[in-house]
């Protein structure tokens, strides 16, 4: 997530992960396939605030989805420049409105609903708290329980919760 960019860094990173079947994600603070390095690459200098800078992020994210020809799994929602929080509040309208536009972008990209593009909502630090103040996405959205970067699970999902994967974050998997 700091300073690399999947995507951006070699133009043979896409083939080699479709070659190989390999599906690609991008982090909790990377939407719309987007790493968050690229937004210091290319955003101008610009503010990463959907408030002030919509329309440039909508571009950005665009751009991303766009380029992003490959098997993938598209990250939604938005958290604060430098992996920090949007804001001091749990802004749940405001993230509603991104969730709902980075989903249009990814229906006029794609061609076909948004529900047919594999997507997934982190449920990362603050984030949870928005989940555990009622927000929700739609039930093709899947859910991403994280750790606390500890080794501590914050949260188990319900018995009627669908499309939820937990995962580790410090969890290292080894290839051999």
């Amino acid at each position: 997530m700091w300073g690399n960019a999947f995507y951006d860094d070699d133009s043979l990173n896409i083939k080699a992960a479709d070659e190989y079947g390999i599906v690609i994600g991008t982090s909790h603070h990377e939407p719309l396939m987007r790493a968050h390095d690229e937004w210091r690459r290319y955003g101008k200098g610009k503010k990463w605030n959907y408030d002030s800078t919509e329309a440039d992020l909508k571009d950005f994210w665009r751009k991303g989805v766009q380029r992003a020809w490959n098997e993938k799994i598209i990250t939604l929602g938005m958290r604060g420049d430098g992996d920090e929080p949007m804001s001091c509040e749990t802004a749940t309208a405001l993230l509603e409105k991104i969730v709902a536009d980075q989903r249009e972008i990814i229906a006029d990209v794609s061609g076909k609903p948004a529900m047919q593009t594999p997507q997934l909502w982190a449920l990362y630090k603050e984030v949870q708290d928005y989940y555990d103040q009622g927000m929700r996405v739609p039930d093709d959205v899947t859910l991403l329980l994280c750790d606390d970067n500890w080794g501590n699970i914050r949260r188990l999902p319900s018995t009627n919760e669908k499309n939820v994967q937990v995962v580790m974050a410090s969890t290292i998997i080894s290839i051999m």
